[in-house]
């Protein structure tokens, strides 16, 4: 079974994936099987720098197999990459047309 975590803006499947990794308002951990998910709010302190590392610290501790996001910045990337956590960018629309996406691309044989 894999574990998908969609970066959101607002708690639900039908929330927009987020465009930037490190300004996630929301993780959504997904299974693609179920459909069973959380929603968790992506806690950051507050600064002007780090919010992909910040961010990457907070799903690590969810553990995904695979991380659906709009973009990441290289910080993000790199400790994304460091942890063993795939990162799949360039998703848009909501959560739910995300985890669907990845269905078709890499579970549907």
């Amino acid at each position: 079974m894999v574990k998908l975590l969609v970066t959101a803006e607002g708690p639900t499947l039908d929330d927009l994936v987020e465009e930037d990794f490190g300004h996630a308002r929301f993780l959504i951990v997904v299974d693609p099987e179920t459909w069973e998910f959380q929603a968790h709010e992506n806690i950051k302190k507050q600064t002007d720098m780090g919010h992909g590392i910040m961010t990457a610290e907070n799903v690590a501790k969810l553990k995904p197999d695979v991380v659906l996001t709009g973009y990441a910045g290289e910080h993000g990337r790199m400790k994304m990459q460091d942890l063993g956590i795939r990162m799949i960018m360039d998703e848009e629309g909501t959560v739910r047309d995300a985890v669907n996406g990845y269905i078709r691309r890499h579970l549907k044989k």
